[in-house]
């Protein structure tokens, strides 16, 4: 009869009738085979029906009312027993997997991955499961995640560039995250670091686990460091790798600049900016930087003197004489921001952090994984074996001759400060 009423509403256009009687088809012949592999493994025991094996330790006991999880729903049925001679009930195996909720371990920590509430998930599995059994799940689910962060290799490839950005969670909490571009131009999550504040020394706790997990600069070359204008972690990248390039976010400094500025003012200091971003080389660069400098001088002194202060870390690819394909990748930090805001949409859902357990940990390194699934390769990084050429050619400039080179000066302060000091 179910076949005919399936026919009749697909030949009636009734679209929403036909999908819910095709489904409890599709449930119906589930049960039905489920059913056949428990009498299955109950003959197999005790042998067929009406006829017992008489050298067999099992007998049939009758049955009695029981529940699996199908299609991630609770349902009731009904379930054959079957007793051992001497050690009594025997569960069956088939309905001891179907009725495990370790079965919709990865469809339910899925769901969560994806942003799904834990309590909305409850309610949406019909009670299948409780909102303490899907944190169980997330909670084992995210461990993993974490250790598998942690403990991935980094030391087999061949790292040219280190972004270094971080976050914000809650009112308690401070996440320092690192991503790497090999030479290859591909992007990987590295690791992070949590801490009360972006200090000089949660970055360098980073930097340091990165360092034993084989994150250097390649041999004979240097490496580029790109980040905001945080003073902890132009410090704690000067500390810990001495041989960097730091390049800061221009993105950040226009910000800055911006906020400096007369409303009429803003648009041709962001054509200027603009300007700076797009020059190719060491001389089109300083042209474009003495151009905004000149701007800046004759509107606010102030923001002119911050700008000099720190010609050097904005100017540090340019000077490395690279192709302006790689500018628009590399003179921002935008990469890591995505990563970042893909990452509070995985965590959206969370409502109070506890920071004096590992659930910053957890959400952290499952959040940056989901992020990481939807990462490319950098734009133009047919150019990047030009900016391995130039970080060497740094390493040797800097070794060979005294004085200032392209990297920042070591500071001391160990709070961080992303605005540029008067």
């Amino acid at each position: 009869m179910s076949h005919e009423k399936l026919k009749a509403a697909f030949l009636q256009g009734g679209a929403r009738e036909a999908t819910e009687i095709l489904n409890e088809l599709i449930r119906g012949s589930v049960r039905q085979a489920f059913w056949q592999m428990m009498a299955e493994e109950v003959e197999l025991l005790c042998g067929p029906p009406y006829r017992p094996d008489a050298s067999s330790e099992h007998r049939r006991a009758g049955s009695e009312k029981g529940s699996v999880y199908l299609d991630g729903e609770k349902e009731q049925i009904l379930r054959p027993r079957v007793r051992h001679r001497s050690e009594g009930e025997v569960t069956l195996e088939s309905y001891r997997a179907a009725s495990s909720q370790e079965g919709l371990f990865e469809q339910i920590v899925g769901l969560v991955g994806e942003g799904m509430s834990q309590r909305g998930l409850a309610r949406a599995s019909k009670s299948a499961v409780s909102k303490s059994t899907v944190s169980r799940m997330w909670e084992d689910k995210s461990r993993e995640q974490l250790a598998l962060l942690r403990e991935r290799a980094l030391d087999q490839s061949q790292w040219l560039g280190v972004m270094i950005d971080g976050v914000f969670v809650g009112t308690q909490g401070c996440v320092v995250i690192a991503l790497g571009i090999d030479a290859s131009g591909r992007k990987q999550v590295l690791d992070f670091e949590a801490g009360d504040s972006e200090s000089q020394e949660t970055v360098s706790r980073l930097i340091g686990r990165l360092q034993k997990r084989g994150v250097r600069a390649l041999a004979g070359s240097g490496l580029l460091v790109v980040r905001d204008g945080s003073k902890a972690i132009a410090s704690a990248v000067s500390r810990c790798w001495p041989e960097a390039c730091q390049q800061v976010c221009l993105v950040h400094v226009e910000r800055n600049i911006a906020d400096r500025l007369r409303r009429r003012d803003r648009s041709e200091s962001q054509r200027l900016f603009k300007c700076l971003r797009q020059a190719a080389g060491k001389e089109a660069g300083e042209e474009a930087f003495e151009d905004l400098r000149e701007f800046l001088a004759e509107r606010n002194a102030a923001a002119a003197l911050a700008l000099s202060d720190r010609q050097d870390e904005i100017l540090c690819l340019h000077r490395l004489g690279l192709p302006a394909t790689l500018n628009l990748s590399l003179l921002s930090t935008n990469a890591i921001e995505n990563l970042i805001r893909n990452w509070r949409e995985h965590t959206n859902n969370i409502k109070r952090w506890n920071v004096k357990s590992d659930m910053l940990e957890r959400w952290t390194a499952s959040g940056l994984l989901w992020a990481e699934n939807g990462f490319r390769r950098l734009r133009h990084h047919d150019d990047l074996p030009k900016l391995r050429a130039a970080l060497a050619r740094s390493l040797s400039d800097s070794a060979s001759v005294p004085g200032p080179s392209l990297r920042s000066e070591p500071s001391t302060p160990t709070e961080s400060d992303n605005q540029i000091p008067s």
